[in-house]
C-alpha cells in the first residue's frame, strides 16, 4: 500500500464563522468565515468553505453578524514612554543647567520619599554645571541624554555610581547604560500594571499592533524586556514593533550594529515583538546638537534601508524636511519592501516641493494622531492596509489567505461610520492576535485580571525553579 497517498488532514487552531468580513481584498469581500492556523489566515470565505477545517481542538467563535475587519495599527504610539510615565523628569529642548536643576528640586519636593531622580531629555552641553553638580542634595540625580549618549550626575549619584563600580570585580566604564542597567532600578510591578492597562485600551479600540517612536533606549530596552515576559506567559495583546531613535550624528556603523542586535534579540519571539524602524531626529540648523549634514543622512538612511529596515526622518524644520522627503524618496524606488516617512508639522506646498522627488515618501505629522479622512471605508482603510504598508509590513492590515491573522469585531459596521469622531468612538467586541482571541469584552476582563493571572504565573515559575534545589550541593546534607 502508498502510505504516501494519504495525507493527514489539515484543521485550523481556530474559525470565526456567521459574521460580515470586511477583508480589504475584492476577491472575498461578502465572506462570512475565516479559518486561521499557526497564526496565519488558512482560509477566507463562506460558513460551509471553512466547515471541514474545523476539527475536535478547532475553537470556534460565532460572529452572530457582527463585523470583522483587519486590526488597526497604531503608527504614532508610545507604550514605552507611557508606561514609564511619572517614574522620570522630563527635560526639554534649550533648558539650561539651573532649570534643570530646580525641576529636579521640585521633582523631589512632590515625589517624597525619593531614592533618586531620572532625568531623561535635553540638557546644556556646557562642560561646567555646578547648578546639576549641587542639586538635590544627598538625593542621587541621573541625567540621561535624549540621545541616550550624554549623561550628568549630581554629587550624590556621582558618589552612589562610584561605589557601585569600585565594588565590581572589573573595571568598568562609567557610561550611560551602565548607569541605567546597574545603578537605577525600577517597579517592575509597576510597569506591568500600567503596560496591561496601555494594552485594554488598545485592545478596546480595536488595536492589534503598535509602533513604538521617541522614547530613550534604556527605556525602550526595559519596556521590550516586559514584553518578553508577557510573550513567554502568553500575555501579549498586540504586536510590537519597535524603533531606534538617533539625534546626533553617531557613526553609521554604531546604529547599524545597534540596529541588527535589536532585531536578533526579536527573532524568536514569532513576529510578536519586532525591531523594524531607523527613527531620526534632525535639524538643519548648525546651532541646534540635532543638526545632521545631508551627506551623512543620506549614508545613514541608505545604510539601514539596505539591512532591511524602515526608515521615519523627524524633521525640525522646513529645510530638513525637504531634503530628507529627497533623500528618502530616492531610497524609495530602490527599497520597494521598506516604509520612508517624512515627519513634519507644517503643511508644504507642492510648489515647494516641485524641485525635490518625492517618491513613495509617507507625510506624517510631526506629533499627534494621523489625521483621518474621507468615508467609514476610506478611514477603515487608512488604519489597516495604509498603516501595514506604513509600517512596512505587507502581511498586515488586510484578511487574505497566508497573511497574518490579526483582526478585530465591531458590533457596529465601521463602513457606515461618516466622521473621524465617530470612528476614534468605535470600541472592539473582540480582538485577535494570531488567530487566537486577545480581548473578548463578553468575559468582562480587565488589565487587572490580566496582571493578576500573569503575576500568579510568574510566581509559580520562581517556586517550580526551586523545586528539588538541594542547598546542600546534592551531597545528602553531608559536611564536606
Amino acid at each position: 500500500m502508498a502510505f504516501g497517498l494519504f495525507k493527514k488532514k489539515t484543521f485550523a487552531d481556530s474559525v470565526f464563522t456567521g459574521g460580515v468580513l470586511h477583508t480589504l481584498d475584492p476577491e472575498t469581500e461578502g465572506s462570512t468565515a475565516i479559518a486561521c492556523k499557526d497564526g496565519k489566515i488558512l482560509r477566507i470565505g463562506s460558513d460551509e468553505d471553512v466547515r471541514p477545517l474545523i476539527g475536535p481542538d478547532t475553537a470556534v467563535t460565532d460572529l452572530a453578524g457582527r463585523h470583522l475587519t483587519p486590526g488597526f495599527i497604531d503608527l504614532q504610539g508610545n507604550p514605552a514612554a507611557r508606561v514609564l510615565e511619572g517614574s522620570y523628569l522630563r527635560l526639554h529642548a534649550g533648558m539650561s543647567a539651573e532649570e534643570v536643576a530646580s525641576e529636579a528640586e521640585k521633582w523631589a519636593d512632590r515625589h517624597q520619599p525619593c531614592e533618586f531622580i531620572l532625568g531623561f531629555g535635553w540638557f546644556s552641553d556646557e562642560e561646567e554645571l555646578p547648578a546639576i553638580t549641587e542639586a538635590c542634595g544627598d538625593i542621587p540625580l541621573l541625567l540621561i541624554g535624549e540621545d541616550s549618549v550624554g549623561m550628568r550626575l549630581n554629587g550624590a549619584a556621582q558618589r552612589m555610581v562610584k561605589a557601585r563600580a569600585e565594588a565590581e570585580t572589573f573595571e568598568v566604564a562609567i557610561t550611560p547604560a551602565y548607569v541605567f542597567d546597574t545603578v537605577i532600578s525600577m517597579d517592575y510591578t509597576a510597569m506591568a500594571k500600567k503596560a496591561f492597562a496601555i494594552a485594554e485600551d488598545y485592545a478596546r479600540r480595536g488595536y492589534t499592533s503598535v509602533l513604538n517612536l521617541e522614547t530613550c533606549t534604556y527605556f525602550d530596552n526595559l519596556y521590550r524586556n516586559l514584553l518578553l515576559e508577557f510573550f513567554q506567559a502568553g500575555c501579549l495583546k498586540q504586536r510590537y514593533f519597535g524603533s531606534l531613535p538617533v539625534k546626533r550624528m553617531i557613526n553609521p556603523l554604531s546604529v547599524l550594529y545597534n540596529l541588527d542586535r535589536r532585531r536578533t534579540n526579536c527573532s524568536e519571539l514569532q513576529g510578536l515583538v519586532n525591531f523594524t524602524f531607523l527613527n531620526v531626529t534632525a535639524s538643519s540648523d548648525e546651532s541646534d546638537a540635532r543638526c545632521m549634514s545631508e551627506t551623512y543622512l543620506k549614508e545613514l538612511c541608505a545604510a539601514a534601508a539596505d539591512k532591511g529596515y524602515s526608515v521615519r526622518l523627524n524633521a525640525l524644520d522646513k529645510p530638513m524636511a525637504l531634503t530628507g522627503m529627497g533623500i528618502l524618496g530616492g531610497l524609495s524606488t530602490a527599497y520597494k519592501k521598506a516604509a520612508f516617512t517624512v515627519a513634519f508639522d507644517e503643511e508644504i506646498a507642492d510648489e515647494e516641493k516641485a524641485d525635490v522627488y518625492t517618491g513613495d515618501v509617507y507625510e506624517y505629522p510631526l506629533s499627534g494622531p494621523l489625521p483621518l479622512a474621507g468615508s467609514g471605508e476610506d478611514m477603515l482603510t487608512q488604519l489597516t492596509e495604509n498603516a501595514a504598508w506604513r509600517l512596512g509590513q505587507r502581511q498586515l492590515g488586510s484578511l487574505m489567505e497566508g497573511k497574518s491573522a490579526d483582526f478585530a469585531v465591531f458590533s457596529v459596521d465601521p463602513a457606515s461610520l461618516s466622521t473621524p469622531e465617530e470612528f476614534d468612538a468605535l470600541r472592539a467586541d473582540l480582538t485577535v492576535l494570531a488567530g487566537s482571541v486577545a480581548w473578548d469584552t463578553s468575559l468582562g476582563e480587565t488589565a487587572k485580571d490580566w496582571f493578576a493571572a500573569f503575576d500568579a504565573q510568574m510566581q509559580e515559575e520562581i517556586e517550580d525553579e526551586f523545586d528539588g534545589y538541594d542547598a546542600s550541593g546534592g551531597n545528602d546534607g553531608a559536611v564536606v
